[in-house]
């Protein structure tokens, strides 16, 4: 079961997902204030693991996954998998590459940046970082 802190990241990161014009498809868990996300059906797997959340745009031609990591699971090696698989995700339809969205509390960017440039991800094209005040994350602890 997820933390509520990774869940209160999740939803930070879902609604980055749709303010950008992806329609949110897939949610995992559940989360206060969360809505009809809380109605979605998780993620599908893909390369034997599971995104926290994913979207499409309405042309068709986008697809988004996203990424909740609190500052203990930021540098891991189960996050570094999750990234180098989420990262290399295209479009059936257009071909193109998946946007990844990854929300971690302001206090682990650093840590982010490691894990990111380790990856060789840092800068990468498609990558949205949503870094989170820790202050917003304080109640959901």
């Amino acid at each position: 079961m997820s933390s509520p802190t990774h869940q209160a990241l999740l939803l930070w990161a879902a609604r980055k997902m749709a303010h950008d014009g992806f329609v949110v498809a897939g949610f995992e868990g559940r989360v206060d204030r969360g809505g009809v996300l809380n109605l979605l059906a998780p993620p599908p797997i893909v390369a034997g693991l599971r995104p926290d959340a994913w979207g499409y745009d309405p042309a068709g031609s986008w697809v988004a996954v996203a990424e909740a990591k609190t500052a203990e699971d930021v540098d891991t090696e189960h996050t570094r998998a999750q990234l180098r698989a989420f990262r290399s995700l295209r479009s059936r339809t257009a071909g193109t590459q998946a946007k990844l969205y990854v929300a971690v509390p302001q206090s682990a960017a650093r840590s982010l940046d490691r894990v990111l440039a380790e990856l060789g991800l840092a800068g990468a094209p498609g990558l949205v970082r949503v870094h989170v005040p820790d202050i917003f994350l304080t109640g959901a602890a």
